[in-house]
């Protein structure tokens, strides 16, 4: 899950192809220009099996117009040594963050010291 977020972060859309099972997997095309800025990632629970698995988490986007919240449960299949996305339900909402509340980053600093001065 971490190898995928960070693939999003880089817009690696090479890696989250090799990454995706080839039943679920999208075209080149359908992954399209770079999303959000993801900012964070917490895994809050995960479970695998030797052939399945599956992820919950919560990651952190900055867009120009304000903050995004992605909270999903994704499932994972495990073949030929690597895991494969399969698919997920995900839920998004946006966050409301004032200038003095905590970055949703993480960091520990005021969103207006941190992320905000982007």
């Amino acid at each position: 899950m971490r190898a995928r977020f960070s693939a999003f972060v880089l817009a690696d859309n090479d890696f989250l192809i090799a990454s995706w099972a080839p039943e679920t997997r999208p075209s080149r095309a359908e992954l399209g220009e770079p999303g959000p800025h993801w900012r964070r990632l917490i895994v809050e629970a995960s479970e695998h099996g030797a052939d399945q698995g599956w992820v919950r988490f919560r990651a952190i986007a900055r867009q120009p117009d304000g903050w995004l919240a992605l909270d999903e449960t994704s499932r994972f299949r495990h073949a030929d040594g690597q895991w494969y996305y399969l698919d997920g339900d995900a839920e998004w909402q946006r966050l409301r963050v004032g200038r003095n509340a905590p970055c949703p980053c993480g960091s520990g600093f005021k969103a207006k010291r941190c992320c905000g001065r982007d």
